[in-house]
């Protein structure tokens, strides 16, 4: 069952922490402080399934190093007490795959960044079994900062997350059940999470007690508490409170699929007896609809022909498209990750080059003839400092806007393409199966729409024609 869980923390100098700490410790690496003036390092600490960076569009290219981030966020703060850095825990349906998983945080993390415009630093966590962990505790710790990320730096503070009433938590929270639920649907799962509370959900079920890290380490050591026995027995009631309503949807569904039966047999009888009314209009209507829109994605028949409900076509090409959304998203920041790469990899090249030329330069001078081959010698001179000129400016450049220039380039999007397909085969199958279906939907609907136009077009010229008048010469 997907267990649901989501917490918002705060990263305060007035409790004693810091954000290059924080993030130190989350993504298990060694990160200097350079307001404290001292080094964190967790770079021995294990179980980090993955990390990564994501920034608002236009942001400074050097806050994509880890180290640089944090300490510009610490910087920026001036206050004692200040808070410097904001965290969303999250928990993964134990449903999800590790992939499944990293489509699940980049969709949150990117929302994120969108809503608030902050710089977002997010690790995912597999769980200790070793030392006692559930083995489906795959959870994630994502950093923000608290200030606003622009292409001139750190800027506003985002109060709408500090302001209770501003209703922001509770919209995270129910977005982030949302994003479970999507995605435990596009991985075919027929589980569900829920944002609400027990007792808001009216389920019956009780919650558990918080255990904190004192009563959750003392369980890992197999040392039973108050607390850790008390919520034992709550889980025990949840489980047996959860079984009997399985059972019962076991029931449901079986009543669910006589039903359909006896529908379908009613549909047979109504077709050959006029006497007999059908069972559900509405039901056998969609049903009929999803059978011709069937034949219509094989092409046994055209959109005309089917004459399909523009509503029941408009809800299926929003399916679609919210679906093929992700998969764009997914695909764009693939593809963005494999240029910086490229044009890093690039660069280091340029910058070995023209390290060797320099070299080459310096030692060419030590040998300045004193008399005989001096024309020479500065000919030889001068070529190297114009392929260190040349270097250098091809350097420049592809640092300025290599990476732009390179996202432009149909060869690297089709290199990009096949380099995704080979990483991530599911999900470039699942988009390549919906693409062309989607295509055949909006030609659907597109010439529904026309068609419609086209009938409306005679009566409402019809009504729009001007009035004759008939003129009477009123002269005797």
């Amino acid at each position: 069952m997907a267990i649901y869980h989501f917490s918002v923390k705060t990263v305060a100098r007035s409790a004693g922490r810091s954000a290059t700490a924080s993030i130190a410790y989350r993504a298990a690496e060694k990160i200097y402080c350079e307001r404290e003036g001292k080094e964190h390092d967790y770079s021995r600490k294990t179980g980090v399934e993955h990390k990564e960076i994501f920034l608002p569009d236009g942001a400074p290219s050097h806050l994509k190093n880890r180290e640089k981030l944090w300490n510009e966020v610490e910087q920026r703060e001036t206050r004692k007490n200040s808070t410097v850095a904001r965290e969303f825990e999250i928990a993964f349906p134990s449903e999800l795959n590790q992939e499944q998983r990293l489509a699940m945080l980049e969709e949150l993390c990117c929302n994120i960044v969108e809503r608030h415009q902050v710089a977002v630093d997010a690790c995912i966590h597999a769980p200790h079994t070793g030392s006692g962990s559930d083995e489906r505790n795959y959870h994630a710790h994502i950093l923000m900062s608290t200030r606003k990320l622009t292409p001139e730096g750190f800027t506003d503070k985002t109060r709408e997350l500090d302001q209770r009433h501003s209703g922001e938590i509770e919209h995270w929270r129910e977005h982030f059940a949302d994003i479970c639920n999507s995605h435990l649907e596009l991985a075919g799962h027929a589980a569900r999470v829920d944002h609400r509370s027990y007792k808001d959900q009216e389920v019956g079920l009780e919650a558990t007690l918080h255990e904190g890290p004192k009563v959750t380490q003392l369980r890992r050591q197999g040392i039973e508490t108050e607390i850790s026995q008390t919520n034992d027995q709550i889980k025990q009631r949840n489980e047996a409170q959860l079984q009997h309503g399985k059972n019962m949807n076991d029931l449901i569904a079986q009543n669910e699929i006589q039903l359909q039966k006896l529908k379908k047999q009613q549909k047979i009888e109504a077709e050959n007896s006029p006497k007999t009314p059908p069972v559900d209009e509405k039901t056998l209507l969609q049903q009929e609809q999803r059978e011709i829109l069937d034949k219509v994605l094989k092409g046994d028949i055209s959109a005309k022909e089917a004459n399909l409900d523009l509503d029941f076509m408009q809800r299926n090409l929003e399916k679609a498209e919210n679906i093929l959304s992700k998969h764009h998203n997914h695909q764009n920041q693939f593809r963005q990750k494999l240029a910086e790469d490229l044009i890093q990899t690039k660069l280091k090249e340029n910058q070995s080059q023209l390290k060797n030329l320099v070299d080459q330069y310096n030692e060419h001078s030590n040998n300045k003839p004193m008399l005989f081959g001096k024309k020479v010698w500065e000919e030889q001179q001068k070529q190297i400092g114009k392929e260190h000129a040349a270097l250098k400016a091809q350097y420049q450049s592809m640092e300025k806007d290599g990476l732009k220039r390179l996202l432009g380039q149909d060869n690297f999007k089709a290199h990009a393409w096949k380099e995704y397909k080979k990483q991530h085969p599911d999900k470039a199958e699942q988009y390549q199966k919906l693409a062309k279906p989607y295509q055949v939907i909006k030609k659907c609907v597109e010439e529904i729409k026309q068609e419609q136009r086209k009938q409306l077009k005679p009566q409402k010229d019809k009504e729009q024609a001007p009035t004759k008048t008939i003129s009477r010469d009123m002269s005797r």
